[in-house]
């Protein structure tokens, strides 16, 4: 069955996108472009929320092991969070397919208002690290900030984009 769309965009398109936003986004962070090489290839081939949750433990096995740094937690927020956009609008389709260009208009709106506040939260969080001793459960409550600001933004988009 075929589904003819007047204004859409391929789905290689936006698995490139993706894998650019990896490549370009981690290699000059941690230094190396092997690691974000392989992610974006898996991510062009199975954009699926697995590669995703397999970036997500790759990044935070990174950013574990340094010093804590304001740009690199930024940037992998930021990456992070467009890779998981995009693979949510190619998850189900082939390469070949493609997605309507009105569903991806609202995806970047939703991005767009999410990583306003995921990169608030970035920020915040470090200017409280600076005036508090470091603590191990700081990171903690930290990632629970983030969340809970991920998931306010996700919910006022939803509510403001049917």
């Amino acid at each position: 069955m075929s589904i003819d769309l007047e204004h859409s965009v391929p789905a290689w398109l936006l698995r490139g996108a993706s894998a650019a936003v990896i490549v370009l986004g981690l290699g000059p962070v941690v230094g190396d472009l092997v690691v974000p090489l392989l992610v974006a290839v898996a991510i062009v081939i199975v954009p699926h929320p697995g590669v995703v949750a397999a970036l997500t433990l790759v990044g935070a096995g990174y950013v574990w092991n340094q010093p804590p740094d304001l740009l690199v937690c930024a940037v992998f927020v930021l990456v992070l969070h467009a890779v998981a956009t995009l693979a949510r609008l190619t998850a189900p389709l082939p390469p070949t397919g493609r997605v309507e260009s009105r569903l991806v208009l609202r995806a970047l709106a939703g991005f767009a208002v999410i990583q306003l506040l995921a990169q608030a939260m970035v920020v915040l969080a470090f200017a409280a690290m600076a005036g508090m001793p470091t603590f191990s459960w700081f990171a903690v409550l930290v990632l629970a900030g983030i969340a809970a600001a991920v998931v306010a933004g996700v919910r006022w988009v939803g509510r403001h984009t049917q």
